[in-house]
């Protein structure tokens, strides 16, 4: 039976209406937004994506289902390996945005 895959999607910023950013197990993926008249959807995690893993769709519906068929193809064609060094860089990222943060917080 296959793992049932279940996406967040929660606005970025409360004011500022037809931008979400999607989680899957506490982890930022990728974001939905309205481009234009179209709805673009991205995966957006720390490796090389390929061209397959973006696109537009006409209604925030599509954009969720063809964001959620993207993310399940990752994670099937993609080893669990490479998938943990993705949370490990993003880990890092968001441990040195909270250093350099910190350090303008004490230099204010």
């Amino acid at each position: 039976m296959a793992k049932t895959i279940t996406l967040n999607a929660n606005l970025r910023w409360p004011d500022v209406k037809n931008d979400y950013v999607l989680r899957y197990d506490g982890h930022a993926i990728g974001h939905i937004r309205l481009v234009n008249g179209g709805w673009e959807w991205k995966i957006t995690v720390a490796m090389a994506m390929p061209p397959w893993a973006e696109g537009v769709s006409d209604s925030l519906d599509g954009s969720k289902r063809a964001f959620a068929a993207a993310w399940g193809r990752l994670l099937k064609e993609t080893s669990p390996e490479r998938i943990e060094r993705a949370w490990e860089l993003e880990r890092a990222a968001e441990t040195r945005q909270l250093r350099m943060e910190s350090v303008k917080k004490d230099t204010a």
